[in-house]
């Protein structure tokens, strides 16, 4: 099964100048964390708003595979920015449609 979790960064975070070297150490855990479990197969598409911190909108998506709904409430409620407060997600089951390059199957007549 696909889920989807979003990221939103915490209040405190929303204001770049709260940021400092342990945010971005955990940030880099973040990182890591998405970069393993995308290694293992599990991680299919990573990606934030490209928006600055201060706006309103920023918020970051992880679609992945998981067994269960617990499954994939551990696997969101694991990632470091979430264990340790740098930003708040929930975890939602997710249906994907399209994924990867076009082929040119849809194209025969």
């Amino acid at each position: 099964m696909h889920f989807i979790y979003i990221l939103d960064l915490g209040p405190q975070y929303k204001v770049k100048t709260n940021w400092n070297e342990e945010t971005a150490k955990i940030m880099g855990e973040h990182w890591n964390y998405l970069v393993a479990l995308h290694e293992k197969g599990v991680m299919k598409l990573v990606g934030r708003t490209d928006y600055e911190v201060e706006n309103p909108d920023i918020m970051g998506i992880a679609v992945f595979e998981a067994e269960t709904a617990e499954k994939a409430n551990e696997i969101m409620l694991n990632d470091p920015c979430v264990k340790k407060g740098v930003m708040t997600a929930k975890v939602h089951p997710f249906r994907l449609s399209l994924y990867g390059e076009p082929t040119d199957a849809g194209n025969k007549q």
